[in-house]
C-alpha cells in the first residue's frame, strides 16, 4: 500500500441544466496520507458532495484521475468499480443507512459478507467492533430500537468493516446534537486512525473540521488550502 492513500488529480464535474452547463468541479486536486484527516468545506452546491461521490466511485467525473493506495482506480467496468468500493472505501453519510430488517451485528457484518467472508466470521468482527463501541447490548436491536447517535455508531463500524484505505464521510454529525455528534466523531477518527485509514470529511459544521489534520475548501471547482 502507498503511503498516499488517495490522490485525485484534476477532477472535473459538469452537469447540464437545460442549454446551461454547470460546471461544478474544475480541476479539483488533494492528497490524503494514511491515518490522516482531511475536512472539505464550502457553502451548499460548491461540489462537496459530487466530489465524495466521484472518489467513492459512486459517479464518474469528466476529466481527471484518482489513485488509490498507488494505483489507478478509473474504470468503467461497473462490477469492477463496485468491487473497489467494497473492498477499499468505507462510507458514512448525514443519515445512518442501516438496512431497517438487520440487527445492528448483522448490519456491521454485511460488508464482511459481501465481500465473501463466512457468517460466523463476519458476526464475530461485528461483535468485537460493538464491544469497542460500547454497544454490545445493542447488538440483536434493530435501527429503530437505537438512539440516533447509536445509529450513527454502528454505521461507522459497518463503513470500517473491510479495514479500508479510505473512508468518505458526508456531514456524519449533522443530524446529531453536540454531545452525540462529538461521541461519534471522537469514535470516527480513533477507529480509522488506527486502522490507518485516511478521511475525506464533508462538513459545514466548522467545529468538526477543526479537528482535522487539514481544512481545504471547495471554491470555483477547485480545492484550495484554508
Amino acid at each position: 500500500m502507498s503511503k498516499d492513500n488517495l490522490i485525485i488529480e484534476g477532477i472535473k464535474r459538469r452537469f447540464e441544466q437545460g442549454a446551461r452547463a454547470l460546471h461544478v468541479l474544475q480541476g479539483a486536486s488533494l492528497t490524503l496520507t494514511a491515518g490522516e484527516v482531511v475536512a472539505l468545506v464550502g457553502p451548499s452546491g460548491s461540489g462537496k458532495s459530487s466530489l465524495l461521490h466521484i472518489v467513492g466511485l459512486l459517479e464518474k467525473p469528466d476529466g481527471g484521475t484518482i489513485r488509490l493506495g498507488g494505483e489507478l482506480i478509473d474504470t468503467d467496468n461497473d462490477a469492477t468499480r463496485t468491487a473497489l468500493r467494497l473492498q477499499h472505501i468505507g462510507f458514512v453519510y448525514q443519515a445512518h443507512n442501516l438496512l431497517p430488517e438487520f440487527t445492528a451485528q448483522e448490519n456491521i457484518a454485511l460488508p464482511a459478507r459481501l465481500a465473501g467472508h463466512g457468517r460466523a466470521s463476519a458476526m464475530q468482527d461485528a461483535m468485537a467492533a460493538l464491544e469497542r463501541l460500547g454497544l454490545a447490548d445493542r447488538a440483536t436491536h434493530l435501527p429503530s430500537q437505537l438512539s440516533g447517535g447509536e445509529q450513527q455508531r454502528v454505521a461507522i463500524a459497518r463503513a470500517l468493516a473491510n479495514q479500508p484505505a479510505l473512508v468518505l464521510a458526508d456531514e456524519p454529525t449533522g443530524s446529531l446534537d453536540a454531545a452525540a455528534g462529538e461521541k461519534v466523531a471522537d469514535l470516527l477518527f480513533r477507529e480509522a486512525r488506527e486502522q490507518g485509514a485516511a478521511i475525506l470529511l464533508a462538513t459545514h459544521d466548522l467545529e468538526l473540521a477543526a479537528r482535522a489534520d487539514r481544512i481545504m475548501r471547495l471554491q470555483d471547482g477547485k480545492i484550495i488550502q484554508t
